[in-house]
């Protein structure tokens, strides 16, 4: 529940995470956060806060993200969308603003979060998607990923794939779905969940390509989980290369219902 009396409205934007220190508000007033309150305050003439529903880390990207905040100024949809729209950066983009009863929470009332992670394999450069992928010059193989990748699906500990600095109560993570799929040098890595650690992602990502380039063998996942070290697991990928696709409220989508329900990887048609 949201603690206030005052109407609730849940914002659903995108953005590009390259310039940002993530979504979480920062001191620096650099985060996503940060401008969007900014924004907000500006627009409705006194100060907001926002509850997102994902705190992704500082360069990850994000195709949709959901806040929620509250005011007693009379909802105008289009006004609201196209002052936001110029308050904030280029590279944050307002799909929708709509009204939510006071029972909607942005992380409690989520079913699932999906991520996206891209690698771009080989040494030619494609410019259109390089800002957006990690390149991996030498040979991987995929089998050998999507094999591993298996292993994190169900209920797990997972600080061995935590940022050490994390200050999450508890470590357990549900993983629905770990989907592998190729396009040329294009392979993504899809994760759907129940919620996400501070790097958890991108960790896991470091230790499937460690796997991939033969330096892990495909069943060693289950001892790295039973760990619960932080050294046990790979290297963080960078951040370029992660997407926030979607925050499913309402029902669960599989990863394939989910991807025929884009457009592209451009325009995010919104769950419910």
């Amino acid at each position: 529940m949201i603690a206030s009396d005052l109407p609730a409205y849940r914002l659903d934007l995108q953005y590009l995470g390259t310039s940002f220190l993530g979504w979480q508000s920062q001191p620096q007033g650099t985060a996503v956060q940060d401008h969007l309150e900014k924004a907000l305050s500006t627009m409705l003439r006194h100060p907001v806060r926002v509850t997102g529903a994902a705190r992704t880390d500082t360069g990850v990207h994000a195709e949709q993200q959901v806040a929620v905040f509250r005011t007693a100024v009379a909802y105008d949809e289009r006004k609201w969308l196209k002052s936001l729209q110029g308050l904030l950066p280029p590279s944050v983009g307002v799909a929708s603003i709509r009204t939510v009863g006071s029972d909607f929470h942005p992380i409690l009332s989520a079913q699932a979060k999906v991520y996206r992670y891209r690698l771009w394999l080989g040494v030619t450069r494609n410019p259109l998607i390089a800002p957006f992928a990690w390149q991996i010059v030498s040979d991987l193989d995929v089998t050998a990923v999507a094999e591993a990748a298996r292993d994190f699906v169900g209920l797990h500990d997972f600080t061995s794939f935590c940022a050490i600095d994390s200050t999450a109560k508890t470590r357990q993570r549900e993983i629905y779905e770990v989907v592998v799929e190729q396009q040329g040098p294009l392979v993504d890595i899809w994760v759907s969940g129940s919620g996400f650690l501070k790097q958890m992602v991108r960790t896991m990502v470091g230790t499937l390509v460690d796997v991939g380039l033969g330096k892990r063998d495909a069943k060693s996942l289950p001892a790295v989980l039973a760990a619960k070290d932080r050294q046990a697991a790979g290297m963080t990928a960078p951040a370029l290369g992660l997407s926030l696709v979607q925050i499913c409220y309402g029902e669960r989508p599989t990863v394939a219902e989910l991807r025929t329900r884009l457009s592209a990887g451009f325009c995010v048609k919104l769950w419910p």
